[in-house]
């Protein structure tokens, strides 16, 4: 009897933490739209000085800076992507966001 809790149990933490691992992937996701948005310099008034950081225009330094975000958290997203090795033929994969 101790085996079925036991299983029940185990799936019940696997899919706990597979619905988890989807909610930070999606919070990821969500802050690389964020970081796209903040990238484009349309915040930035048409006659503001121009103030140079590490050599670059103020602008260009808060978009790569935003890009090197986006690929970080892009990374993080993949790693908690769940990719299974193998498809049984005639069966949808999986979707990791369920």
């Amino acid at each position: 009897m101790s085996d079925i809790h036991s299983t029940v149990s185990s799936d019940h933490r696997a899919s706990s933490r597979a619905r988890a691992r989807a909610r930070v992937r999606r919070l990821l996701l969500a802050g690389i739209a964020v970081l796209y948005v903040v990238s484009v310099p349309w915040y930035r008034e048409t006659d503001a000085p121009l103030r140079v950081w590490f050599g670059l225009p103020d602008w260009v330094a808060v978009a790569l800076g935003c890009y090197i975000g986006v690929a970080v958290l892009n990374a993080m997203a993949w790693r908690l992507t769940e990719i299974p090795d193998q498809y049984v033929e005639g069966q949808a994969p999986e979707r990791s966001g369920e």
